[in-house]
């Protein structure tokens, strides 16, 4: 999960910057902090927690274990506030990376960046799927005794309504950044 989870804030940051090109190329402070502001509310409202709720209640999941051999998170008390400085950096660093590019008119490397994140997270997740497709303990995991994610109804439907909230919020936040750079008088 943190395999992906980081870069993937690392990434939507990216994109984000490129729905807002228009307003970031155009130049000033404020559409620069608008910009920022909304990829901060995206990433706080519809991202940040998914991967902290996985990670306290379904540890295991994805590739943790190939790591972290305790069966329950509580195990290593700095993982929390390390994923989650880690997660943050990487999502303003997305953001300065992106915004740079963008107002450089180096659209097509910040684009390159974000749709790469996007197939390495593609390629970790299906290229082993024995590993990121099973929930359980270490001892489970190590056995090859795991169980595939949609045994778990409380997972499953964990994951299907996050999914939905995080693609919706991406879709959302992504159409009102385009908008507002095709209208630059709303702000």
């Amino acid at each position: 999960m943190v395999q992906v989870d980081i870069p993937i804030a690392f990434g939507v940051s990216c994109f984000f910057t490129d729905m807002a090109r228009r307003q970031l190329q155009q130049g000033g402070p404020i559409y620069y902090y608008h910009t920022l502001s909304q990829t901060v509310i995206f990433q706080a409202f519809f991202f940040s927690w998914i991967p902290l709720y996985f990670l306290m209640n379904f540890f295991g999941w994805e590739t943790t274990h190939m790591w972290w051999h305790a069966d329950d998170i509580t195990a290593y008390p700095f993982f929390i506030p390390m994923f989650v400085i880690l997660f943050w950096l990487s999502a303003f660093l997305g953001f300065y990376v992106g915004s740079r590019l963008v107002v450089e008119g180096q659209l097509w490397a910040n684009r390159i960046i974000y749709l790469g994140i996007l197939l390495f997270t593609l390629i970790w997740i299906f290229a082993q799927p024995g590993n990121t497709m099973r929930l359980g303990t270490y001892t489970e995991w190590k056995a090859g005794l795991a169980p595939w994610f949609y045994e778990s109804g409380t997972f499953l439907f964990m994951f299907i309504l996050v999914m939905i909230i995080w693609i919706a919020g991406i879709v959302w936040f992504a159409i009102r950044l385009w908008r507002i750079g095709n209208h630059l008088d709303i702000l």
